[in-house]
């Protein structure tokens, strides 16, 4: 409800302040649209956050470090995202502030400690686990913005992605992940009515990093308890369509020499608008892809193995032979 009632208002200042997302080479949308969406979020998050931790001190209390951090952090990522939809921050300033993030997490109790062992049991990262951690953060933070590109498609998958992370850490106890999951699907779906296309303000870049920190953050402390190692995998499927796309676009630029951050046109979306879908339908289709995924992650923590191999071999043929269609097509 509170997102709800606040994207108007951060419409509004958006509109006021002259602060848009103006179409460019690289954009889709052909006109400017208000950017601050991700403010909304960030607010409506933020308040309920502190307001579960005083109604029900009695499951939260032990957690103030942890919240602490989360808070500060969270707030980083969306303090440099907003400055860099005002004023364009350098990628070397964005980075900095991210690993900073990543530290303040870390320092609150958020750690891979260990990787769970597709041949049974785990791994143990031991001092790798600072690095690992940091890079996993940062590197979560840059995925959901860099499939932000489609009207409702960042907050549509993540909503869809925090959804499954609620159910997997309501399975597992994880009272925190729980709660945060259920507080970004919240926030996510009083935004989502105005983000749809024709999407009348977007998340910027503000809300689109904060999205994937939080997400960073849900996962690394997923691994504390090794009953719940699976929290590490599932946003690595139910988040596929994002983390393929970003590994995808970096290997691509730097294959061509340029700087794997430099945008380009060529993401996933993109490549579905060219061979033919419509907006709604490339957006639609990607929401299928993620909720597929999800599933499967929820899957994952208790069905057969065999089940789940069946169901990822038929999930990888679907989307072969449709690249292959598309790529006939443009032939």
């Amino acid at each position: 409800m509170l997102a709800l009632g606040l994207t108007p208002l951060a419409m509004a200042l958006s509109v006021k302040h002259q602060v848009f997302d103006r179409p460019g080479l690289r954009k889709v949308h052909q006109k400017e649209v208000p950017c601050l969406g991700g403010a909304a979020v960030a607010v409506s998050f933020f308040i309920c956050l502190w307001l579960a931790r005083g109604l029900w001190p009695q499951v939260f209390e032990t957690m103030d470090r942890k919240l602490l951090a989360l808070t500060l952090g969270g707030l980083m990522i969306f303090g440099i995202g907003l400055y860099d939809d005002l004023k364009d921050a350098s990628v070397a300033l964005r980075f900095l502030v991210q690993f900073a993030s990543a530290g303040v997490l870390i320092w609150g109790g958020f750690l891979i400690t260990m990787l769970p062992n597709p041949l049974g049991g785990r791994l143990e990262l031991g001092l790798l686990s600072y690095p690992f951690t940091a890079l996993w953060i940062v590197f979560l933070i840059n995925a959901l913005n860099f499939i932000d590109g489609l009207d409702g498609l960042a907050a549509g998958i993540s909503a869809i992605v925090a959804l499954t992370i609620f159910f997997v850490a309501e399975q597992t106890g994880q009272p925190l992940v729980a709660l945060t999951s259920i507080l970004m699907l919240g926030s996510l779906l009083g935004f989502l009515p105005f983000n749809f296309h024709p999407a009348k303000i977007f998340l910027g870049d503000s809300g689109a990093t904060l999205i994937g920190f939080l997400f960073a953050a849900m996962t690394t402390l997923g691994t504390m308890k090794s009953v719940a190692t699976i929290s590490l995998l599932l946003p690595i499927a139910a988040l596929g369509v994002p983390i393929y796309d970003t590994i995808k676009a970096v290997l691509r630029r730097t294959r061509r020499g340029q700087k794997f951050y430099q945008a380009d046109k060529e993401h996933i979306h993109h490549l579905l608008l060219s061979a033919g879908f419509s907006h709604q339908g490339a957006v639609m289709f990607l929401y299928g892809c993620t909720f597929f995924l999800s599933v499967l992650a929820i899957m994952a923590a208790s069905a057969d193995r065999r089940l789940i191999s069946i169901l990822v071999a038929v999930f990888v043929i679907l989307i072969l032979a449709f690249f292959k269609k598309w790529q006939k097509s443009r032939e």
